[in-house]
């Protein structure tokens, strides 16, 4: 048991030093660069649509899944000449991280603006 505590302790502490906020200045310094620049620095989008304002949006995605070790612990106890067996489990969740990324730019392929959605949009 106290290993696995030990090692969601260590992901938790690795994952604080990312911060949404973090994040949001990374996109920040996008806006107003050229976003071929983005794409090179990026790779291409999985995605792309037309804004109700003309300007198109890119949508870069991540997704990833972390499942805690499993923990089996046995205790046994006897009561005269009967020995019992308890066994039990711990561990084992599975957790879902993703993070979708909208990149909007102008016929000029300014970029203009940018949204994220999901639970682990991150950045050191």
């Amino acid at each position: 048991m106290s290993r696995v505590f030990i090692i969601l302790l260590f992901v938790i502490g690795l994952s604080a030093c990312a911060t949404t906020a973090n994040y949001e200045k990374i996109l920040n310094s996008w806006v107003g660069a050229n976003v071929n620049q983005l794409v090179s620095s990026w790779g291409y989008p999985e995605n792309s649509f037309t804004a109700p304002n003309g300007n198109t949006v890119y949508a870069y995605n991540s997704s990833g899944s972390y499942t805690t070790p499993t923990n089996t612990t046995t205790t046994y106890s006897g009561y005269g000449n009967s020995v019992y067996a308890n066994t039990s489990t711990t561990g084992g969740q599975t957790y879902n991280y993703t993070c979708q990324t909208f990149i909007e730019f102008n016929q000029k392929n300014i970029i203009t603006t940018w949204s994220w959605k999901g639970n682990n949009c991150k950045a050191p």
